[in-house]
């Protein structure tokens, strides 16, 4: 076990708590109460709140309706993305999204991040710290696990390069690789929150959020972190970089808030209270956030404003990841398997 370098009141067994979150008290080490709706993430996080130890595993099977299941992440490169969730699902499509198959992994835990380093390596997390990798563009996969903790759940993955990769998860795990996964560092933080999403910045800053209104920032690829000071102590579920040094972050209840240095921060009026998972910068610069009941919430002014949407394709299905395919249709995964869908079929609706 390490510790994060430079943060405040570490005790021997890792990073103390940071200012954003140090005045509240979660005994229960689960979120907040759930808005609504909410079946995603209440699957999502059921081990974090009541852990039960699972160490027995399985490979995943052959599922006629696992392209209409419950799905968790999505990533993707080009044509080529892989899609992740529930009973060690992975969809895998090399045609934008336009057709899907199945690919079976040595595993059959929930599923919760997935990331394509390029066009032959990829990475799982999930559930009981599942760690999954592949060499063949998602193929075939192998364990990769870096610990064994049966009551944990990594909850994001992210590499920078072949060599730089991150994962973090539940009660305030961060582990990190300088050598493409061959070894795994972790620092664990035993009181601190769960980690929900870390992602690049434009100016090659990185990002982390989570519970309690905890948003992190580094400059220096993770060696150091920055607590940012944000109003709200809620859980964010996601982190938009902006290109000056900014960021919008968003997550329970519909709130949003955007900061243009990362100092100071304004909240921004939303149009939903629905819990927002996700969010992707499209190839032409406006933002898209992911809500329950079929919403989404499009910006075309960085993040100042946002205007409700409906997906035509299903307007109850609940939202959870999103990444745009190389011939510009938006790819959702969501609790009703994958959904493609064309920028053009976007109902836009004045924001309230």
């Amino acid at each position: 076990m390490s510790l994060l370098p430079n943060q405040p009141k570490q005790p021997n067994n890792g990073p103390g708590r940071t200012p954003a979150r140090c005045s509240l008290k979660h005994p229960n080490r689960g979120f907040p109460a759930w808005p609504s709706g909410c079946v995603f993430l209440l699957l999502l996080c059921s081990d974090l709140a009541w852990p039960v130890a699972q160490p027995i595993d399985g490979d995943a099977v052959n599922a006629p309706l696992a392209k209409r299941s419950l799905l968790l992440d999505i990533h993707g490169r080009g044509e080529h993305a892989l899609a992740v969730g529930e009973h060690g699902h992975i969809l895998l499509t090399t045609d934008n999204g336009l057709g899907w198959r199945q690919v079976l992994p040595p595993t059959r835990r929930m599923l919760t991040g997935v990331y394509l380093v390029d066009d032959r390596v990829a990475w799982v997390v999930g559930h009981q710290s599942v760690i999954l990798k592949s060499g063949d563009g998602g193929e075939t996969w192998a364990k990769a696990n870096a610990e064994t903790d049966p009551e944990g759940a990594y909850l994001d993955v992210l590499f920078l390069d072949g060599q730089t990769g991150f994962i973090v998860g539940s009660y305030g795990k961060i582990l990190f690789t300088r050598d493409g996964g061959e070894n795994w560092t972790m620092a664990k933080q035993e009181d601190d929150p769960h980690f929900s999403h870390i992602t690049p910045a434009p100016d090659e800053s990185l990002w982390l959020c989570g519970e309690f209104g905890t948003v992190w920032r580094s400059t220096d690829r993770a060696a150091n972190w920055r607590p940012c000071m944000t109003p709200y102590e809620g859980t964010f579920f996601g982190v938009i970089p902006l290109a000056q040094g900014g960021a919008v972050v968003f997550g329970l209840r519909g709130n949003i808030f955007r900061s243009e240095d990362g100092t100071e921060w304004e909240q921004v009026e939303s149009s939903t209270k629905a819990l927002l998972h996700a969010g992707l910068v499209l190839a032409d610069g406006r933002l898209l956030l992911a809500a329950g009941a079929g919403q989404l919430l499009i910006s075309a002014d960085a993040g100042r404003t946002f205007r409700l949407c409906a997906i035509a394709a299903d307007n109850t299905a609940t939202v959870t990841s999103l990444w745009q395919a190389k011939d510009g249709a938006v790819l959702l995964t969501s609790d009703k398997g994958v959904i493609r869908l064309e920028l053009a079929d976007l109902k836009t609706e004045a924001s309230k």
